[in-house]
């Protein structure tokens, strides 16, 4: 029984087929007109062979020129059955009936048959394109045993006369052989070309395909962008931001292993933050960054390796062992490197996979960029929120212990003056003094306060004055620590007003300090201008110093928003601010600020 699918390869085949011969100036019709043009030549070689008595017709018509008008009438009828559908089978015989009629023209065409030879190749041709090659060839050997047998039957029956040679039968012979083997050589030839046409037709397709199967994957490309760029501008959870990169990474390639590799806080060391089809313990496992980390997380391209023998930080991941390339994409924005996102197959990268993995890495770059920038402002908030409940507390505390308890002992000293002045006026005198003594000291302290708060004359005098006078009512907090300020040239240098503030908070913090912690003999504050862009300020002692990897590591849980902090403040005016420290050798504080051009 045959399948519903082959029958609908047959059905669909035959339908063409019938489109094809019944398509105009194609197939049976295009014979048929093939068909008036052989008439047209026969006509005239009937013409040349009666002299002219082929027209008019008359009723001493030779058997040559009935034979004429007898395929005249079935060429007329086979013209108008090419326009019948059903008589579809009978016409793609019909070439057989041409045969014929050329082979009687060809007998009583006398002497003169070879005419007659050439006219067979339209019929043969035509058997040779339409019929099966088996049939083609039984139409040839038909050809050439009717055109032999009309030259010997005229020979015999008509002109037993006339004399043969040898050459003329071995001509004969010739001719006949070679209606014979026409449709053998025509039809490989259209066979041939067929096949060249088919596997043109079949490379077209192929080529379509692809194209249509590349659009298909430039499209679901385009839409897996879309769908990153739209998941990972709409959140600020960084840990969402990586998963998105991995799921949709795996969309474009198919890889063994995805992983992300973020910086662990620790010099030159990476840990495993993220990751897809992971081995089991190298999710958190800490990876030492090698040179050739190093470089790939330095580089602004990605890399693509073949090869983990330059890796060997990488080969402690049981993930990579079965992969045999990977891709290696640096995820930093600007100056900041976050880490790296590593692809790894079994089998080799194309360029357009890999920028399409970059493409992928450059927006989760942008929205793990965006949500470092919205952690940072949240933290950056919390610690000027403690900063401040910090400030008032010390202020709070400043106030009990100075100017609160001055005013309670003034207050005091005024009431046991008031009751000297009657008993003993010369004793008053010197509790006046002593007043006043108090008086003047907590004014002092009072207007020192106000202005670390807020130094007014900052803004009218500038920086270098400012900081003459600010250090000048140190010393006298300060014991025997000697406060030096070293400044040349900057008398000129103009800072904005929040840069000025926020400079200035700075180095208020880092002198108290020195004082409170240091223990130092000296405090010197330098300022230079560097190469007429930025300000330099260096406030240096010879205390006592600390540990700055010790105090780095319990700085979080402090929570504080001290000396440590110092280089956020200056990020934030557009600067920055370096601090070294040894045990014993005391600390350095450096901080650069832009200046205004």
């Amino acid at each position: 029984m045959t399948s519903p699918a082959k029958s609908s390869t047959t059905v669909s085949s035959s339908a063409q087929r019938s489109l094809s011969a019944w398509s105009p100036l194609g197939g049976e019709r295009f014979y048929a007109a093939a068909r008036w043009v052989l008439i047209i030549l026969l006509g005239v070689v009937t013409q040349f062979l009666t002299n002219g008595g082929l027209w008019p017709i008359t009723d001493e018509i030779g058997p040559l020129e009935s034979i004429f008008w007898l395929y005249v009438g079935f060429a007329l009828v086979f013209t108008v059955l090419a326009f019948v559908p059903f008589a579809a089978g009978l016409v793609s015989i019909s070439y057989l009936f041409d045969i014929a009629f050329i082979s009687l023209m060809t007998f009583f065409g006398g002497e003169r048959i070879v005419i007659f030879f050439p006219l067979y190749l339209v019929p043969l041709t035509y058997a040779a394109i339409r019929q099966p090659l088996s049939v083609s060839l039984l139409s040839g050997g038909l050809a050439a045993v009717a055109y032999i047998a009309a030259f010997v039957g005229w020979r015999r029956l008509i002109a037993p006369e006339a004399l043969m040679t040898l050459l003329d039968y071995v001509a004969l012979a010739l001719r006949g052989s070679t209606l014979a083997i026409v449709p053998w050589v025509t039809g490989n030839l259209v066979e041939r070309q067929s096949e060249v046409n088919r596997e043109r037709v079949s490379q077209a397709q192929r080529e379509a395909e692809q194209a249509l199967s590349e659009a298909h994957a430039y499209r679901d490309q385009m839409r897996s962008l879309y769908r990153v760029a739209l998941t990972l501008g709409s959140t600020a959870d960084y840990r969402q931001v990586l998963d998105t990169l991995l799921q949709e990474s795996q969309k474009i390639v198919p890889y063994r292993a995805g992983i992300v590799l973020l910086s662990s806080g620790q010099p030159n060391e990476l840990y495993v933050a993220f990751g897809s089809n992971l081995a089991p313990g190298d999710l958190n496992r800490s990876l030492k960054m090698d040179t050739g980390l190093t470089a790939a997380l330095r580089s602004s391209t990605a890399q693509v390796i073949t090869s983990f023998a330059q890796f060997p930080s990488l080969q402690q991941l049981g993930s990579l062992h079965t992969c045999k390339a990977a891709a290696l994409l640096p995820l930093q924005a600007g100056m900041r490197a976050y880490g790296l996102f590593v692809v790894a197959t079994d089998q080799t990268l194309s360029t357009d996979q890999v920028e399409m993995l970059m493409a992928l890495a450059n927006y989760a770059i942008v929205a793990l960029h965006n949500a470092q920038l919205i952690y940072d402002l949240k933290e950056e908030r919390e610690k000027l929120l403690s900063r401040e409940e910090e400030v008032r507390h010390q202020l709070a505390r400043d106030l009990h212990d100075g100017p609160a308890q001055a005013m309670a002992v003034i207050t005091m000293k005024a009431e046991f003056i008031k009751r000297l002045l009657e008993r003993d006026p010369a004793q008053a005198l010197a509790e006046l003094d002593e007043l006043s003594s108090i008086a003047k000291r907590t004014n002092y302290e009072v207007r020192t306060m106000l202005f670390e708060l807020r130094p007014l004359m900052l803004e009218a005098q500038g920086l270098k004055v400012t900081l003459e006078q600010y250090l000048d009512r140190l010393r006298a907090k300060a014991g025997n620590t000697a406060i030096v300020l070293e400044g040349t040239d900057i008398d000129q240098i103009r800072l904005g007003s929040k840069v000025e503030g926020a400079l200035f908070n700075m180095i208020q913090e880092s002198v108290t300090n020195a004082i409170k912690h240091a223990q130092a003999n000296h405090i010197w504050v330098r300022l230079r201008l560097v190469n007429n862009q930025m300000l330099e300020v260096v406030i240096q002692d010879d205390g006592v110093g600390f540990d700055k990897a010790a105090v780095l590591k319990s700085y979080e849980r402090r929570g504080s928003f001290g000396l440590l902090n110092i280089d956020e403040r200056a990020r934030l005016v557009g600067g920055r601010a370096e601090i070294d420290s040894v045990p014993g050798k005391g600390t350095k504080i450096t901080i650069f600020v832009p200046v205004e051009s």
